[in-house]
């Protein structure tokens, strides 16, 4: 996008930092003349959208290469490479093409889940034959595949019966007698051991089924605006709110390593998109409720006189059946209009493909209509477009209308681009920046750590911003340094509780960035005004508070003084809170180039 600011002229680009929200449709329609008047423009929204350059569509040849080397380093034991090379060819595999007439992402399963077994990954195994069964219900291999690893697992009704099917459908005699003889054992070993039931957990995370039983409503006050407060006295630790997204995407440094949909941590056998290379997900009930193209599987091919399909038709059915989850006609699938293998999605910035969904989202649930401000208005959420700065709205103006032609492009109907539609794609930008909510996962990293722990190590715990998300109802909560609730996710979950007694009528008030005690006073004050533009005035900004005083506090020589030594450069701060300090001793030491402050 640098280039395109570039060649915006100066008057452009003086009116473009002038602008207020009551002027943006001239604004952004006068951009938009001259985009269209330029010929870069056009080449870089084709790059970025255009079917013919879509380095996100599958490719074979690719996936071809990659399979070789997984294979390779299979043989040579290198299973951890063997693995990530699979992955990848998964990734871009389409998946109606053959190798070595067998259905490619079939065999690149199979693969994989020869891989995990060698890891000893049994129940990654297990999924994996499933999937390669599902595209290609006649495939000996992974019957066989299966039957190994439920015969590890001990389900040995299951194991019999898989490679029963896999004896049926092998085609070599040499193939046939070695199934044969691995039945034999296998039912040796069921006669004298008890069936083993093995119950495996489910990838997706369910949310906790705590019901919200507070009521809270929405009002307004004069120094911040709307805000949630509660109808009755609140105990600490109570949930008081829950909330699906409006909108959600996930973090560009996140995507190799975190489920494109739940957010959650990816498994070793991760699953891509059936249609293009950008997401990965934890599971097909993932993938389903993300959308995309849908591949639908093929039927077992059946023999002449196929007693072993009659007998297995149930047990065949429930394993080759297509569980990809697919919701309700009414459900939007957030990934679908990403999924040309176009590569603006992987592009632009987070905030900006967030947007795009929010646009796709709001036509779907309201129809196809000329009137986006309508569309977009119900969302009513606030923005800070006439605080920010002239190069941010130069930039906010770029993105509106590259993002429009790339939806354009990857929709499947004319969306109106004009200088109203443009401007209301700026403000939702500059909406999702100030309302949007980072989706968090806690990481843990170990520092000197080997496979014992030894007295000398150290543990460190971080937030990770693994996603983006707009919540309708959750960015009306306001802000505190001294919040009074937390905000936690279970996978997309919004979830949000008290963290102390909460009075009736008082708001409900969470962190927008870093506490007291964290940082400083003052770059808090600086760092809210920057990205939120307004100044905190809290409790925690407006008195004193020891946590903050001590962060940049000096210790008094006087080993019997109680009070604290200040840098003069933090002094002016706290003397704007002296009227709400108690009276405390004054320091006894000399220090001239420190000031006391109680």
């Amino acid at each position: 996008m640098e280039k395109l600011k570039s060649l915006v002229p100066n008057n452009l680009k003086q009116m473009v930092a002038h602008s207020t929200p009551d002027d943006l449709p001239l604004t952004s329609s006068s951009l938009l003349d001259f985009f269209l008047n330029l010929q870069q423009f056009h080449q870089i929204v084709r790059d970025l959208a255009g079917q013919e350059s879509g380095l996100c569509a599958k490719n074979i040849d690719s996936a071809l290469e990659l399979k070789q080397k997984g294979n390779q380093y299979y043989l040579s034991g290198d299973y951890i490479h063997a693995l990530s090379c699979y992955t990848k060819a998964l990734r871009v595999a389409p998946m109606d093409a053959n190798d070595k007439d067998r259905n490619l992402v079939a065999t690149l399963y199979v693969n994989r889940a020869s891989v995990s077994q060698k890891r000893d990954h049994l129940v990654e195994c297990l999924r994996d034959c499933n999937r390669a069964v599902q595209i290609c219900p006649s495939y000996a291999k992974a019957w066989y595949r299966r039957g190994k690893v439920n015969v590890s697992l001990e389900n040995h009704d299951d194991a019999v019966h898989d490679l029963t099917i896999a004896k049926n459908r092998e085609s070599s005699l040499a193939g046939k007698k070695q199934i044969e003889s691995e039945l034999k054992i296998i039912l040796d070993q069921s006669n004298r051991t008890s069936n083993k039931v093995v119950q495996h957990t489910k990838n997706n995370l369910r949310v906790s089924e705590e019901s919200v039983q507070v009521q809270l409503q929405c009002v307004t006050t004069p120094d911040k605006g709307r805000g949630i407060t509660s109808q009755y006295d609140i105990p600490e630790g109570s949930l008081v709110h829950s909330e699906e997204p409006y909108a959600v995407t996930i973090s560009k440094h996140c995507r190799e390593t975190h489920c494109h949909y739940c957010l959650n941590e990816l498994p070793a056998d991760a699953i891509p998109c059936t249609s293009c290379s950008i997401p990965l997900y934890c599971s097909h009930r993932c993938r389903g409720q993300a959308g995309g193209q849908v591949f639908k599987n093929c039927p077992m091919e059946r023999n002449i006189n196929d007693s072993v399909f009659d007998n297995l038709e149930e047990y065949i059915s429930q394993i080759t059946l297509d569980n990809d989850f697919y919701p309700e006609d009414e459900h939007i699938f957030e990934h679908k209009h990403e999924c040309k293998g176009v590569h603006w999605p992987v592009i632009l910035p987070s905030d900006v493909v967030l947007a795009g969904r929010v646009v796709v989202k709001s036509v779907q649930k309201n129809g196809v209509s000329t009137d986006v401000p309508n569309l977009l208005g119900k969302l009513e959420l606030s923005h800070n477009y006439s605080q920010v700065s002239p190069e941010s709205k130069l930039e906010s103006h770029i993105y509106a209308i590259v993002l429009l032609y790339c939806l354009q492009h990857s929709y499947g109907f004319e969306l109106p681009i004009n200088g109203a539609s443009v401007s209301q794609v700026v403000i939702l930008i500059s909406q999702i920046r100030v309302n949007s909510l980072a989706i968090v996962r806690m990481n843990s990293n170990n520092y000197g750590l080997s496979d014992h722990v030894s007295s000398g190590s150290t543990c460190t715990v971080e937030q990770v911003r693994v996603g983006l998300a707009i919540y309708t109802a959750g960015s009306l909560f306001n802000h505190s340094c001294l919040p009074n609730i937390h905000a936690y996710f279970l996978s997309r979950t919004l979830m949000i509780r008290t963290t102390e007694f909460v009075p009736s009528g008082y708001s409900l008030e969470l962190s927008y960035g870093p506490q007291v005690g964290q940082w400083d006073c003052k770059d808090r004050l600086k760092f809210l005004e920057d990205e939120y533009s307004f100044r905190c005035q809290c409790s925690g900004c407006s008195e004193l508070n020891t946590s903050d005083l001590v962060i940049n506090a000096f210790c008094c020589v006087d080993p019997n003084c109680p009070g604290v030594v200040l840098d003069n450069s933090l002094l002016n701060c706290e003397k704007q809170k002296r009227k709400h300090l108690p009276a405390v001793p004054q320091c006894s030491s000399s220090a001239p180039h420190l000031q006391w402050a109680p």
